[in-house]
């Protein structure tokens, strides 16, 4: 490869490596200050990045959410999925992956537990809702129905139920009663 190719190449790792940098402190900083809160500025001083180098990326905050929610739920959908390849159990294999997801997630630092950012999101930017739903959806094999059966809803309501109390702080459920709540529901523990 020649010199121009080498520094071509060298340029699109720093550019994808900038972008992600980008996005983790404006996930960060939602965790922290809430989206209502979030700015092209906090992002590009938590990033340690000049606004110009945050508008290569993302020409507008509205941009940076879209890609952010993007990013996320890819992030969401790669969880489940990894959980769902260690499931034998047909019909309700979905819905004990995205629970079994979302209760190790919870076991993570507050600052690491990037997905619950779509939650501020959402409450801050409701029209991001069918977004992240299509997302999740196309990303995994989670899949998301209006009628499905009352066992997966179950575990499903049960998992947003668990990502609101890691969210808040509601409950300090320790990694032994994660297990024994993934047990109690015929889940494969941690």
């Amino acid at each position: 490869m020649n010199q121009q190719g080498a520094r071509h190449t060298h340029r699109s790792g720093t550019n994808s490596s900038r972008r992600e940098q980008l996005l983790n402190a404006a996930a960060r900083l939602i965790l922290e200050k809430g989206a209502g809160n979030l700015t092209l500025e906090a992002v590009c001083n938590a990033a340690h990045v000049s606004k110009g180098g945050l508008l290569y990326h993302f020409d507008s905050k509205t941009a940076l959410l879209e890609a952010l929610v993007d990013d996320l739920t890819a992030q969401l959908a790669r969880e489940v999925d990894e959980q769902l390849c260690s499931d034998s159990v047909e019909g309700v294999a979905g819905a004990r992956a995205y629970l079994r997801a979302i209760a190790q997630m919870g076991e993570l630092p507050r600052t690491q537990q990037l997905c619950k950012a779509l939650t501020f999101i959402c409450a801050a930017h409701p029209e991001y809702a069918d977004r992240i739903r299509e997302r999740v959806g196309e990303r995994s094999r989670l899949g998301w129905s209006k009628q499905m059966p009352l066992e997966e809803l179950h575990l499903r309501l049960l998992a947003d139920g668990l990502w609101l109390a890691d969210l808040y702080g509601s409950y300090q459920i320790t990694s032994e009663r994660r297990v024994e709540l993934l047990e109690l529901c015929g889940c494969a523990s941690l």
